[in-house]
């Protein structure tokens, strides 16, 4: 197999503003001298399967186009594949979607000569791995992600979501992720939960809670600032049970990544955490994308799988 980039590509990224630009990014890629193998995502869930072609005909560097989903598809394809071990492949990922918080982290430009020049400066980072055990259509099933997952009102944002994209919104970016932070209060019911983790068990109602291996998600907020994506450790923000008018009022706090200000929100670090509704099943939501039913168990990876970055992230001394 030649030593050349495959791009995956999922044309429907940004409402399908990604699959539009596609064309000018791969032609300006061409001018610099950058000509990857291209194939085209058709339907949800070919990533996965493109994915797990990909390594079996001997691809080790792969580069998604995309949104944060089209990156948590990738991964997913990875690690379900057979072909050979996850930390063999090397990823990239072009930001072409609506949030792109995990490359807003990384610092991974959405400027085709800047990227190319990214990745021919090839600064590798090994990144841990978020797996979750869930219940998907009805039975166990594991999900991977890279960046930040969630239950509560962070799950229900993740429905939302999904069902805005079905029809036409005017709002796009951090506009879009506001949009939906302030549609979901009007009928949200605070759940209660029980979490168990490092020996502790605790229930209470919890109006929202992060799972986070980076530090962004919605488009830019900052629910868990101090996050160090190789440790092997998740940094968990709970927010706990507060009325809608102080989630209002502390709103621009976690776009700032001041959030900690609030006492009613607290954060500690784990590997390993279980969390279950008290009434129902909840929802998951991984990477910004609904993939399941609680209950679920959270489980990290140290250092799973191999990314081109921009920057590596300058490490904070978490506070708690």
């Amino acid at each position: 197999m030649e030593n050349r980039w495959l791009f995956i590509i999922n044309p429907v990224s940004a409402d399908g503003k990604g699959g539009i630009k596609w064309k000018s990014i791969h032609e300006a890629f061409l001018n610099e001298g950058f000509d990857p193998i291209v194939w085209m995502s058709d339907y949800n869930g070919h990533i996965e399967v493109l994915m797990e072609k990909a390594c079996a005909e001997g691809y080790r560097k792969i580069a998604s186009y995309g949104g944060d989903g089209s990156l948590n598809a990738a991964v997913n394809g990875l690690m379900t594949q057979k072909s050979c071990a996850p930390d063999e492949v090397l990823l990239a990922h072009y930001p072409s979607g609506t949030g792109n918080d995990w490359t807003r982290f990384f610092k991974v430009p959405d400027n085709p000569k800047a990227w190319v020049a990214t990745i021919n400066k090839g600064l590798e980072i090994k990144h841990d791995l978020g797996i979750i055990d869930l219940i998907k259509n009805g039975k166990p099933a594991k999900h991977y992600f890279a960046n930040i997952a969630g239950v509560a009102y962070e799950s229900q944002c993740a429905v939302l979501i999904t069902e805005a994209r079905k029809t036409a919104n005017l709002f796009q970016g951090k506009l879009f992720y506001d949009y939906i932070v302030f549609k979901g209060l009007l009928s949200f019911e605070v759940p209660e939960l029980t979490l168990k983790y490092n020996d502790v068990i605790r229930t209470e109602k919890i109006f929202n809670l992060s799972v986070a291996i980076c530090r962004h998600n919605g488009g830019g907020m900052l629910p868990a600032p101090f996050a160090d994506p190789t440790d092997g450790l998740f940094d968990v923000t709970v927010f706990e049970n507060m009325p809608k008018w102080m989630v209002i009022k502390d709103y621009p706090k976690l776009r700032a990544g001041t959030i900690f200000k609030n006492p009613k929100i607290t954060s500690f670090r784990t590997s390993k955490i279980e969390i279950e509704r008290t009434d129902k099943p909840d929802f998951i939501e991984a990477d910004g994308e609904f993939v399941g039913m609680g209950p679920a168990t959270f489980s990290i990876q140290k250092q799973a799988l191999r990314f081109v970055i921009g920057e590596v992230p300058e490490t904070k001394v978490f506070p708690f």
